[in-house]
């Protein structure tokens, strides 16, 4: 697959998460019945964690340094790596999921119609931060470890999904949108700096290459001509 290819595709890949972004907030937050199906699972699942009410519980104090966490991992990979793409790729991707999920959040307006608080929550912030975290670990890590981080760092987000809606923090739309958009951003950084498909070496080498002939013409021009 060529480079224009795999761009066109992860393009074609965010246009669709977010016509199904747009797609979930119209059923289930424009709509009463969507309204109301999602606030009677919100219920039902905060039952079985025992809260009344929203909760803030082990995730709110501790999301934070959780994620200042991952984040430090992240670095950690990408220095080990010597890659200087992947971690700009990294940061493409959970910076632009975090900024596009606040900006929605509080750009959306949830139409009042009785059910629940009145207040826009979707899409949840906290799981498009987690659900883009994943993604970017999976994105950077070697392949020889690649599926067990992919299955640890799903596991992780999935966890987190369940926990905001157990706590009444979000509906389970705001879930699903929480994870479009970390879906989005991951498209949308594989279109702007692709990394899937390249060896390291291979994003390193022209790196490499370009540095040595630079210093090799710094040195050439030190070195005085001899007759």
């Amino acid at each position: 697959m060529s480079a224009i290819t795999r761009r066109a595709t992860a393009f074609a890949g965010a246009l669709i998460a977010l016509a199904l972004l747009a797609g979930t907030f119209a059923v289930f937050v424009r709509s009463y019945p969507g309204q109301a199906s999602d606030e009677q699972t919100m219920q039902s699942w905060a039952t079985h964690f025992g809260s009344d009410a929203p909760t803030s519980g082990w995730l709110g104090d501790h999301q934070l340094a959780v994620l200042a966490g991952i984040g430090l991992v992240l670095g950690v990979i990408c220095a080990g790596r010597r890659s200087v793409r992947l971690a700009a790729h990294a940061a493409i991707l959970v910076i632009g999921a975090v900024v596009a999920a606040i900006a929605l959040k509080t750009g959306l307006e949830r139409p009042a119609l009785g059910v629940g608080a009145a207040n826009n929550s979707f899409p949840s912030n906290t799981v498009a931060a987690f659900g883009a975290a994943a993604f970017a670990l999976i994105a950077v890590s070697p392949a020889r470890i690649r599926g067990l981080v992919t299955a640890c760092s799903l596991v992780g987000a999935t966890a987190v999904s369940v926990a905001v809606v157990g706590l009444q923090w979000h509906r389970p739309s705001d879930v699903i949108g929480g994870w479009l958009v970390a879906v989005a951003a991951a498209f949308a950084a594989e279109c702007v700096l692709p990394v899937r498909g390249r060896s390291v070496s291979a994003m390193t080498a022209g790196h490499a290459g370009r540095t040595g002939a630079v210093r090799q013409a710094a040195s050439a021009r030190q070195v005085p001509w001899r007759s």
